[in-house]
């Protein structure tokens, strides 16, 4: 039919109709087939330019009537994407001249709605006039789909080739079809040594035939995601792997293969093992330096509570030398002065009233002398344990300072260990000096509650309060006075007082000590 078309010569067609190359039996055919098709059926005068028919697929191309074309043939270069002109226009130079039989050009075109799509444009010279090509037709048709889907291919498969991971493509038999650039980059085989084969080659020895596992798996539909093992490399080494593996369906739908991405973590690997080789020395040096650092805080507790072991005989040893020697001279003095005093008060002479204000004195300092050697040592079980101890603490302080100075219990409060109460008695000792010679209190109450499985004494005066953090300023009274409430396992807190003043509260577990008759909310204000 080619031959035929090219041996007549074309006369000019009526508005609508087929140019007269095309048989007249056969045109109402051809008209229906070229006008239902999605190809482009061209025909066109070279010089001067003209397009004697142009089907009606155009339209839907270009988005432009074809009487407009008609009117301005140009359109048809004009419409095509800037980028491929050059290359359109050196086909047609090559096809006109000679140097190519055929044309056939692939180009873009940009609607008048501004897409763009592919076209695959192929001529043919239906007659020459002077010798040069006169009339020419050809067919051109959309290839945007397949364009979008080559280069979308041409884009995977640079990814694919790229990559670092190693993609590889099997058949239902396990064998490979297709082998990545990133395969033989961490494998070693080049795609000619693998096509072909299975995965075998490539399994450690003593290693559990796990392809076998992921075939049933694939073919029952489902997908294997990160699956990490061992791989060996062609060298011999054994890589750790992260494995990938998903179905591959044919265009209806049924599995054809299944792909495998597999990454090599080796590195991370290793990494993981170094990290937890070094968190095991760490906790091993951390588990050492506690041990040591334990050790010293026992010495030293040990230390400290020795200290003040010795400290509290000393005191007990002061305390029975004031009583025993000291206490014993005075009364004797007093008795002396005391009987001095009623002889001259007999015989009416004037040194009886010097001598009876003699006995006083030493009537005084008799009763000092025994406060503090009470103070010295200060619990005594048998006499009443903590409570009777602490009333008596205030009832001296009272005395020995001349302030108010109570004692009120909450809740009666038996330590098992004789030196907890007698750290209590130095802590309440402490607070009660310390609010008198810093505070210059003249209230000072001592109270004894319990409260929530904890026991509490506190002393709350009503002098000049704290300034400042108890921490900033701490001398040695204050740090003994945590000390001591540490070695029972209480806390210290140190704080102003509801209204002026402050408020020293120690509080201990119940768990060392047994109480009865709690009837108290814990620590309160003064």
């Amino acid at each position: 039919m080619p031959k035929r078309i090219a041996s007549k010569s074309p006369r000019q067609p009526k508005e609508g109709k087929l140019p007269d190359v095309v048989t007249d039996s056969y045109e109402e055919h051809f008209r229906m087939l070229v006008e239902n098709i999605g190809d482009v059926l061209w025909f066109r005068e070279v010089d001067p330019p003209r397009f004697s028919y142009v089907s009606p697929a155009f339209e839907r191309i270009w988005g432009v009537s074809l009487a407009e074309l008609r009117e301005h043939p140009q359109m048809w270069e004009e419409s095509i994407y800037p980028d491929d002109q050059k290359a359109v226009r050196a086909a047609l130079r090559r096809w006109f001249s000679g140097k190519t039989d055929d044309y056939e050009v692939h180009y873009r075109v940009q609607g008048r709605d501004g897409k763009v799509r592919w076209l695959a444009d192929r001529g043919i010279i239906l007659s020459r006039k002077n010798g040069r090509p006169h009339q020419i037709g050809g067919i051109a048709r959309d290839i945007t789909e397949r364009e979008v889907a080559e280069a979308m291919n041409r884009r995977l498969a640079a990814v694919v080739e790229t990559t670092d991971d190693s993609i590889i493509t099997m058949n239902l038999d396990g064998e490979i079809d297709t082998w990545n650039a990133g395969a033989e980059r961490i494998f070693g085989y080049t795609q000619e040594e693998t096509v072909g084969r299975t995965m075998a080659f490539l399994r450690p020895p003593q290693a559990e035939d796990d392809e076998a596992v992921f075939k049933r798996l694939i073919e029952r539909g489902l997908r294997i995601d990160h699956y990490e093992t061992q791989r060996r490399h062609k060298n011999g080494d054994i890589l750790d792997v992260s494995l990938t593996i998903s179905p591959i369906l044919d265009a209806n739908g049924r599995l054809a293969g299944f792909s495998k991405i597999s990454r090599d973590i080796t590195e991370r690997k290793q990494a993981e093992q170094t990290i937890l080789r070094l968190n095991a020395e760490l906790e091993r040096r951390v588990e050492e330096r506690t041990a040591e650092l334990r050790g010293q805080i026992a010495a030293r507790r040990q230390l400290e509570e020795e200290i003040l072991r010795i400290s509290e005989r000393e005191q007990r040893r002061i305390g029975q030398d004031l009583h025993d020697d000291l206490g014993q001279q005075l009364a004797g003095a007093w008795m002396m002065a005391d009987v001095l005093a009623r002889k001259l008060a007999a015989s009416g002479a004037k040194e009886q009233e010097p001598a009876s204000k003699l006995c006083t004195l030493l009537g005084k300092s008799l009763n000092h002398t025994r406060a503090l050697a009470r103070g010295l040592h200060p619990v005594a079980p048998e006499q009443g344990g903590l409570g009777a101890a602490l009333k008596n603490l205030a009832e001296r302080s009272a005395d020995l300072f001349g302030i108010s100075c109570q004692f009120e219990s909450r809740a009666e409060v038996m330590l098992e260990d004789q030196r907890g109460a007698i750290h209590l008695y130095r802590i309440a000792q402490e607070a009660i000096n310390n609010a008198v010679r810093h505070g210059r209190a003249q209230k000072v109450k001592v109270r004894l509650s319990t409260r929530g499985g904890k026991a509490y004494l506190s002393v709350i005066d009503d002098g000049l309060g704290i300034k400042e953090p108890a921490a900033i300023h701490e001398g040695m009274g204050l740090r003994i006075m945590r000390y001591r409430s540490e070695m029972i396992s209480g806390t210290l807190e140190i704080e102003k007082a509801a209204k002026r003043g402050t408020c020293v509260t120690c509080s201990f577990p119940l768990s060392t000590a047994s109480k009865t008759n709690s009837t108290a909310n814990g620590p309160e204000k003064l």
